[in-house]
């Protein structure tokens, strides 16, 4: 008789507990590893979100101001210098020689030199550079009075305009809708720099009513008021107040085409040819070109001399541009709330010596990086369309 016996239980196979531990670090580092990969990733993305969010708008700006400045004008022509003699008792009017003689006016240097002697109604402050000039863009802005759905000129697409370009540090108050003002519990203002354009009517020129030819011996600032003074000007007191006023001639001069552009800096200079030996910064050796400097300086001078009635070749145009979720975060930090807070990233003392150009660049930057302010800096250059530079 066969008796029967039962199999023995096989042996189970099983992880001792040095696998499981090794196993599990290196899980925990292939975890640690993918967690990296995400996060630089992130990082990545943020940065060029920010990057092309910065750009973005600072290039829109830019393209429309180079847009602008490359259709400047100054309409020269060669005329006779006249003087006045008495000759045999008789008092003698003739023409001494002939040179460049013109009714506009370009302008382009420190904001701190160009403002000076205007009582300014800016926000806040305006660092960097700015630039003014004529061009014959054809914007007006009164209805026509038999025709109200159509503006006045609107078909006069060559009448000459004044324009200009700078940054200012002000709130966008004025360029919500009115009716968020009103509410109690409107958004709180938004305090950044912002690149302001310039605009001033066909209807409301001021260059030819001021008559710069004839202005004799004038102060710097005379021959700036074009541009500084009254109701159509930069410092118009209707740029800076909330409700309109009415009438059928209000209107504001200015408007934020960019934010966040800390400064603009802008460099007059000749195009570059054989010679090697020229600097950026020879014919502008202070950034400031005026083509009416002659009126106001040594008329001798060699600045004064060679951009009597020229237009600069060209513009060697830079922006300094923040990102806006740092601006926020530092505007945060530092409790500023509206334009008594203006934290003056720019001082007036930069960007005054062309000499020194590089030496600023790395000053400010050595002071946004010094307030954890993302930043970028890009320039490009312009190049004016009616320049005839002569170098005599």
């Amino acid at each position: 008789m066969k008796i029967f016996t039962p199999p023995r239980a096989a042996c189970r196979a099983a992880f001792s507990l040095i696998e499981l531990m090794v196993s599990v670090a290196v899980l925990s580092l292939l975890l640690v590893i993918v967690f990296q990969m995400l996060e630089q990733m992130q990082k990545t993305w943020n940065r060029t979100r920010q990057t092309v969010s910065e750009f973005k708008d600072a290039r829109n700006g830019f393209e429309e101001m180079g847009r602008r400045i490359g259709q400047a004008t100054l309409n020269a022509y060669f005329g006779y210098d006249y003087v006045t003699k008495p000759v045999n008792g008789i008092t003698t009017r003739y023409g001494r020689e002939i040179i460049r003689q013109s009714e506009l006016h370009f302008v382009s240097g420190p904001a701190s030199v160009l403002f000076t002697g205007s009582a300014s109604k800016a926000l806040g402050s305006r660092p960097g550079h700015a630039v003014f000039f004529q061009a014959p863009f054809g914007f007006c802005f009164e209805r026509d009075k038999e025709d109200k759905t159509r503006l006045q000129y609107e078909a006069l697409n060559n009448l000459l305009n004044a324009w200009g370009y700078y940054v200012e540090f002000n709130t966008d108050e004025l360029d919500r809708p009115r009716f968020l003002n009103a509410l109690k519990n409107a958004p709180a203002p938004r305090p950044r720099y912002r690149l302001m354009e310039f605009r001033q009517p066909t209807e409301y020129l001021q260059v030819y009513k001021l008559g710069l030819r004839d202005l004799s011996g004038p102060k710097q600032a005379a021959t700036y008021r074009w541009f500084t003074e009254g109701l159509f000007s930069i410092n118009s007191e209707w740029n800076v107040q909330k409700e309109p006023t009415k009438g059928e001639t209000f209107f504001r001069t200015t408007r934020p085409i960019a934010e966040n552009i800390v400064a603009m800096i802008i460099q007059p200079r000749e195009a570059t040819g054989a010679s090697t030996t020229k600097k950026p910064e020879d014919l502008s050796p202070t950034y400031l070109y005026d083509t009416r400097r002659w009126q106001w300086s040594n008329p001798k001078g060699i600045e004064a001399a060679k951009t009597r009635h020229q237009l600069p070749p060209i513009l060697d145009i830079s922006f300094i541009a923040v990102d806006e979720a740092s601006f926020a975060q530092y505007a945060s930090r530092t409790n500023i709330i509206d334009v008594s807070g203006d934290p003056k990233l720019v001082s007036d003392e930069l960007f005054v010596s062309g000499a020194k150009r590089t030496k600023d660049f790395e000053e400010i930057e050595a002071k946004l990086i010094s307030l954890k302010l993302d930043y970028r800096i890009f320039s490009s250059t312009i190049r004016l369309r009616e320049s005839k530079w002569t170098d005599t």
